[in-house]
């Protein structure tokens, strides 16, 4: 099965990580608001969880996705880099979307997942897990 994956092109298996990161993403976001009792919740909420997805789904993709062999830290240091301004952006977001036009946490944090994991495929491919010229 496993071999099965690999053998499926990038664009496969970045859908597929993508989709599981989102499903533990979402279990993890209401684990920390469930036991959040700081305010505001949900934005408190969302950037911790993105913080632990960072670690989650940068070891998914470069395992899984681009199969990438470069040392581990400096390819979670650049996601760190270019997640750091997603993070910044996406929380502005979430507490705007919640705190002034009211809208459902979780739909709140589905339309920060959508929009920031956009932004982050196009450094992953392009920056973090750049493929060498040969």
């Amino acid at each position: 099965m496993v071999y099965i994956f690999y053998k499926q092109s990038e664009f496969v298996r970045m859908l597929v990580i993508a989709i599981l990161g989102a499903i533990l993403g979402f279990i993890t976001y209401e684990i920390i608001y469930y036991l959040n009792p700081l305010s505001p919740k949900a934005t408190i909420s969302w950037t911790i969880a993105f913080l632990v997805g960072v670690i989650r789904q940068h070891a998914l993709h470069r395992h899984f996705t681009f199969l990438n062999k470069a040392p581990y830290f400096k390819s979670l240091y650049k996601a760190y880099i270019v997640d750091l301004g997603v993070l910044i952006f996406s929380s502005a977001l979430n507490w705007f979307l919640i705190e002034t036009l009211y809208l459902n946490h979780r739909l709140t944090w589905l339309i920060c997942l959508l929009l920031s994991s956009l932004i982050s495929m196009i450094f992953l491919r392009n920056y973090i897990f750049k493929k060498p010229i040969k």
